[in-house]
């Protein structure tokens, strides 16, 4: 047997370096335990989000609505995309706050969330829009919603319906049937 084979200079350098293997093993253990730590946490964490936006519809349903307010911010606060925007409409749509520049904070933030797909990006955005709309922001309104009108977004029949009649209610005809007879053409 010669003692320079292959499988003898394998097995030397095994030996010589069994602390760097042992190591490197455990790194990678140690880095796969963390990583499916996280993902679990992650996983239990939207559990705990979406138990918590239930709970927050059921005090509402018994007149609860500190409570349930006290949790909807809780979730908008945890830039939860699906259920940050469901609990900010549920905040608007039981008039949860009355300060109309909070809850365009909340907006905001909600907007900010990274993880928001384009499309529900827009819908959230023309919600703003509709939501500041009786204060007559003109310039504000059409700053969220001109990339959505210039866009191939699935709210922009909806948007440009909304403008057209945002401008009749206003009395400003002429603006109002541009919208509309973009509305028209984009059909």
């Amino acid at each position: 047997m010669n003692i320079d084979s292959p499988e003898n200079n394998v097995l030397n350098f095994i030996k010589s370096n069994l602390k760097i293997f042992i190591y490197s093993l455990i790194i990678i253990f140690l880095t796969l335990l963390v990583f499916f730590w996280y993902l679990n946490n992650q996983e239990n964490n939207k559990i705990i989000i979406s138990d918590n936006y239930i709970k927050a519809q059921s005090f509402l349903k018994k007149e609860k609505k500190d409570d349930a307010k006290i949790i909807l911010l809780d979730i908008i606060e945890k830039n939860n995309s699906p259920y940050s925007s469901l609990a900010l409409f549920l905040i608007i749509e039981n008039n949860l706050i009355e300060n109309k520049s909070e809850v365009l904070g909340y907006f905001d933030r909600v907007i900010d969330n990274a993880d928001l797909k384009k499309e529900d990006l827009n819908l959230i955005k023309f919600k703003k829009a509709m939501y500041i709309s009786d204060l007559k922001n003109e310039q504000d309104i059409l700053k969220l919603l001109n990339p959505i009108i210039n866009s191939n977004s699935v709210w922009k029949n909806h948007v440009l319906k909304f403008l057209g009649d945002f401008y009749t209610a206003n009395n400003q005809t002429q603006k109002a049937n541009q919208y509309y007879l973009l509305l028209s053409d984009n059909n």
